[in-house]
Formats: C-alpha cells, structure tokens, sequence
C-alpha cells in the first residue's frame, strides 16, 4: 500500500473562538436538571439509553484556526498541534492498518465532513489511490441505519480525531442501528471481524445490573476496544460501559496548553470534569495496580485531551462548519488513532501492554476531578492514579 506523507498547512485565516455549549447529558439522572439542546449541540434529547459525553461549539465557519496556534488560554487545538504535543511519528506510520468508530444511526455527511478536515490539517484526500474513508452498519452491509442529525457529531468528530493521530490509517465507520449497548455491542464485533487495529464507541451507557452479558462483545484478540471513561469523579457510585469493562482500554481526559517553560514544551493536567472511579460491577485485571478499589476495576487506563478549556478543532456541518468539541470520546477516539498508528500486531492484551511500557507515557501528576481526600483515585500523582491512568501518549512504545 502507498503510505502518504502529510503536507504542511499554511495560509488558513484563524477562527474566533466561542465558549463552548454546556453539556446536555442523556443520563437519565441528569436529564431532568439539564438545559434543553442548543441548534449546534453535541447531544440529542434523553432517549433513557444512553449517555452523552460529547461538547461542542460553533467557530469560524469556513475559517479554520492555523496549525501551530494553540497558546496558554488559546487554541483550539489543530491536528498538527496534537501530534507535536504527543510526539507521534504520523507522516509515516499506520499504513495498512484500520481504526473503526462505532456511532449510532446513519452520519449522511460523514465523508464530506472527514474530507474537509483532511485537506486543512494537510492529510492525504481519501480517494481512489488512498482509499481510507468507508462506512457499514452493524451487520457490515451498506444499508444504513435510520438517519440522525442529533447524532452526526459523534461519527464525525470520532473520524477526525483518530485521522489527526494516524492520518495514514484507514477509517471505519460502523453505524450502530441505535444507541443502545446491544447495538453498539454488535457494531464492535462488526468492527473487529472487518479486521480494525482498534475500535471505538463514541458514547456509553451507565453500569447497571445485566451488563455482564455484553462483555464479551467488547473482548477481542488483536483489536483495542477504547471508550470514554465518562464525565465526573464516581459518578453517582456507576462508572460508564463499556469503559468499565476489563478488556476495554478507557480513557480520561486532560487540559492541555502550550508552555515554553517547560522541557515538553507542553503543559497537560488533569481535566477536572473527567471521570474516575470504582466499577460498580466489574473485576480489576491483573495488570492494573490494586488500590482504592481494591478487587473491582478503576477507570481510567490511559489519557489525553478532553477539556472544555482547551478544545480541539473539528469540522462538522452540525456546526455550521468549523467547530470546537471536547469530552472524553474526543480523548478515545484520538487514542484509538494513537493504537492504529502503532499497529501492533499482538496477541498480548491492549491493557497489559499499556501498563508494561510506562516510559513511553508522559505522566500527569496535576490536576483532580474530585473530592477524595488527596487519593490517587480522583486526584493526579506520580504513577497511575484514576482520572489520567498511566499517562498520555509520548509517542506509540506504550500502544
């Protein structure tokens, strides 16, 4: 296959940023206290299935932010500007490899969207020599599900940011038929069987009693599973599936700005509304280190940005062009690209390689999303600690 090298982005005019919508969540315990839905918001109204963890804003219309542009209280963050921040080697690896995003119902503009945010952050087109951009729904056939204005986001913001970590990878979008855990169990067993380094479901769904029977749909040889942790430090006592899940990679969220001061040049923290905490249901696995949870499974593994203070540029119709998005599942999806552009072909499982291989994460010791009495659990220190995990990404040795 060819690997393409990305161009450089130069002359974009920049956007003025705005403040981002407020999250409407589709948890049924807050969906009573939340504010009906902007036009531009990421969540669409309480179906009582799922939860919503996305945030987004209008920008510049058709007037993107240049590469490089992120400063402390700016941004918002380029795909150039992720990659120099995690040091990824992206002009050059990730070729033959597929990183699939699971949403729900039928994102009609999907392509078009990808293929605009491609082209400004300096990505090769997906076309007939490239060809990176492909859809199915959760049988893996062409007919899509029912269409969704109200979930587009998803799907599109997932894509962008698994492209801006691997724009070299080939990207999968597998429509789930709702949003629903028995679809989006389907859709990532559908994602895995077309053979994807690694898949990610942009929403989830609380922990409840029953979820056990879901899990195996998420455990799969060769294929990272990576999900959103969630938002908010223990969330009522119920973390988030599939993140809670053992076999699944689940990732918070962090701030990130430039800062010259630092040898990174780079200064990342704790977001302080991601989520960390003890699964309600789920036993820890082996590789993850015993602490306040003691038997039972902590979220989170792994991280990176997701704050609402320092966003990442998107590009979506929904938002009338150039946009702002944030949340945990911005956090996923670029992680799943971050596994895609490593291609590891390996039997070992995702989790266990992750927590053997430290050096390569950059690990966050500021920063808390709670109140825990200074516990690593909701609280960043040296080491694993549950809001960051291990760490962020210093380039692919740990994925």
């Amino acid at each position: 296959m060819r690997i393409h090298r990305m161009t450089t982005l130069g002359g974009v005019v920049a956007m003025l940023l705005t403040t981002l919508t407020p999250l409407t969540s589709l948890a049924p315990a807050a969906s009573a206290a939340a504010a009906p839905p902007a036009a531009n918001a990421a969540c669409p109204e309480d179906t009582g299935q799922a939860t919503c963890l996305l945030r987004a804003a209008t920008g510049g219309g058709d007037r993107p932010l240049p590469n490089g542009a992120a400063t402390t209280g700016g941004g918002p963050l380029t795909a150039k500007d992720l990659q120099e921040a995690y040091r990824l080697p992206a002009d050059w690896l990730g070729g033959g490899q597929t990183v699939a995003i699971v949403s729900p119902y039928d994102n009609v503009t999907a392509e078009d969207e990808l293929a605009e945010y491609r082209k400004v952050n300096g990505m090769p087109p997906c076309d007939a020599d490239f060809p990176c951009f492909r859809k199915v729904n959760q049988r893996g056939g062409d007919t899509p599900p029912a269409p969704s204005p109200a979930w587009s986001l998803h799907g599109t913001i997932g894509l962008e940011l698994a492209a801006a970590a691997c724009p070299n990878c080939k990207l999968l979008l597998v429509q789930a038929d709702d949003e629903s855990l028995a679809s989006m169990a389907a859709a990532v067993d559908q994602a895995a069987a077309q053979g994807a380094t690694a898949v990610v479901p942009m929403w989830g769904v609380a922990e409840h009693e029953g979820q056990g029977a879901q899990a195996a749909h998420f455990d799969h040889t060769r294929t990272a599973v990576v999900a959103p942790s969630g938002m908010g430090f223990n969330s009522g006592g119920r973390q988030t599936v599939p993140a809670a899940y053992p076999s699944v990679i689940a990732v918070g969220g962090t701030q990130l700005h430039r800062d010259p001061a630092t040898a990174r040049g780079w200064n990342e923290s704790v977001w302080r509304d991601t989520a960390s905490g003890c699964s309600m249901y789920e036993l820890r696995p082996a590789w993850q280190p015993r602490g306040a949870c003691g038997t039972r499974r902590t979220v989170t593994d792994v991280s990176a940005v997701a704050s609402a203070d320092t966003p990442v540029q998107v590009y979506s119709s929904r938002l009338g062009g150039w946009g702002t998005a944030a949340g945990t599942p911005v956090a996923a999806a670029f992680i799943a690209g971050v596994y895609g552009l490593a291609g590891t072909d390996s039997a070992t499982p995702a989790g266990k390689r992750l927590y053997a291989a430290s050096r390569y994460l950059n690990d966050i010791t500021a920063g808390s999303n709670g109140a825990c009495g200074g516990g690593d659990i909701c609280t960043a220190v040296r080491g694993y600690d549950g809001p960051s995990g291990m760490g962020t990404p210093n380039g692919t040795g740990a994925f």
